[in-house]
């Protein structure tokens, strides 16, 4: 019986041994095969991933393509181009944070904005502008919950974005920054020829776009306070020498959005050839420019109706004794936007704006100068949303008509038309 006890007990221990050992062997071929589809993923996931130098700080890459095809007749000659529009740049950015404490932390943006062929650049004669890429944000900043956030670097001044500050989804291609659609395109005579740049008659020169009331990007240091009740400010100073502060409110009542802006700004030194400050001669040194902006806007969200409407005036210490110094604009847009499709939200709109213009460096010297200036445009539009793709159709369409005097006589110009047609897509 022993005998037998043993015999049945090695039976089971030898197939108890065949059993482990076939387990280990199925183990190790199935780890070894694991192991290899995990590198092989891996591998996959990193070349697909954007990878930064640390742990500590987060980064984000994000950004979008907005390119369209551009229609235009400036009453003598018609032509068909395709652009980068820079009312919203194709642009790629990368963002990050890294937390300090419950209450700080820090980050940083840099953002570079890309073209093709700039829609702000192209004219009557070429139809191929600014390709590259260019620096638009570099900065850094720190955060309290308490204190508000403070940013250092090539960035938005507080008045940046007072004016295009759209409740509907329309500010990839709809913006009172009139220029940057086509502001290199010159407004033809009755007579055929060339008068002035569209960018002219809305308040801008040769390096800026007009924007009468809007700021801009600079070298600046800039306060965001909290918000509070909806109500945020902030001020930044920079260049030599340019400050400006801005307070915005945003809230919701009752199914109504609500959008408010208003904000100043002011240049010290008028010799420095800054965007929206004019300069006439070397000897208009340290002569003070400023503007004023203020912007409103409500969306009402069961029906989609909204208003828009804002408004901006330039005073400029630079232009010379008895010439006017001051440029204006103000414009309105209202339309409807809902969810007629399952695609997204559909966009229809209309809108009218003004310009009033004094005297600018455009006007002294100039093959058809002017001392004070005109501009009227009014537009259609339509945006439809694809919430799938993040994606947005737009079709706009714009007509321009204005006038000059240079003291003695007045001109009128040819109307401009334009027809818009595009898509932007983020990523």
């Amino acid at each position: 019986m022993i005998g037998g006890l043993l015999k049945r007990g090695s039976v089971l221990a030898i197939a108890a041994s065949a059993s482990i050992f076939s387990t280990n062997a199925m183990a190790a071929d199935l780890g070894g095969d694991c192991c290899a589809d995990l590198e092989e993923r891996v591998a996959e996931l990193e070349a697909t991933t954007a990878r930064k130098g640390n742990r500590k700080v987060s980064l984000t890459v994000s950004g979008w393509v907005n390119e369209e095809v551009l229609f235009w007749d400036d009453g003598v000659e018609t032509n068909t181009y395709q652009v980068t529009n820079m009312v919203a740049q194709t642009r790629f950015r990368l963002v990050g944070s890294a937390k300090i404490t419950e209450d700080w932390s820090a980050g940083y943006i840099i953002e570079l904005g890309v073209a093709g062929s700039r829609s702000d650049g192209v004219t009557e004669s070429t139809d191929d502008n600014g390709s590259g890429i260019g620096v638009r944000h570099s900065a850094w900043y720190l955060k309290s919950k308490r204190l508000g956030k403070m940013t250092v670097g090539q960035f938005s001044t507080a008045t940046d974005g007072l004016l295009d500050a759209h409740v509907a989804g329309i500010g990839h291609f709809m913006s009172e920054n009139s220029a940057a659609m086509i502001g290199s395109f010159q407004m033809r005579t009755a007579g055929g020829g060339f008068g002035p740049q569209l960018r002219n008659l809305m308040g801008g020169n040769s390096t800026d776009s007009g924007q009468i009331g809007e700021g801009n990007r600079m070298n600046v240091v800039r306060y965001d306070s909290p918000a509070l009740a909806g109500f945020t400010l902030s001020a930044s100073w920079g260049e030599d020498d340019q400050w400006d502060v801005a307070l915005r409110y945003a809230g919701e009542f009752n199914g109504v959005k609500l959008a408010m802006n208003v904000g100043y700004q002011e240049w010290r030194d008028g010799n420095n050839s800054e965007r929206n400050c004019q300069r006439f001669t070397a000897s208009d040194r340290d002569q003070n420019c400023s503007q004023f902006g203020i912007f409103g806007g409500l969306l009402h969200a069961p029906t989609g109706l909204f208003v828009e409407a804002g408004y901006g005036i330039r005073w400029d210490d630079n232009v010379p004794t008895g010439f006017d110094d001051t440029s204006e604009q103000w414009f309105i847009i209202a339309g409807i936007e809902r969810k007629f499709f399952p695609l997204g939200k559909t966009a229809i709109f209309g809108g009218y704006q003004d310009w009033n213009v004094g005297l600018s460096p455009a006007g002294v010297g100039a093959a058809v100068p002017f001392s004070s200036a005109n501009l009227q445009a009014w537009s259609i539009g339509i945006n439809q949303n694809i919430e799938a793709a993040a994606m947005d159709l737009y079709l706009l369409y714009r007509n321009y008509d204005g006038d000059s005097t240079d003291g003695r006589r007045e001109t009128e110009y040819e109307n401009f038309h334009q027809l818009s047609a595009g898509g932007i897509i983020r990523f």
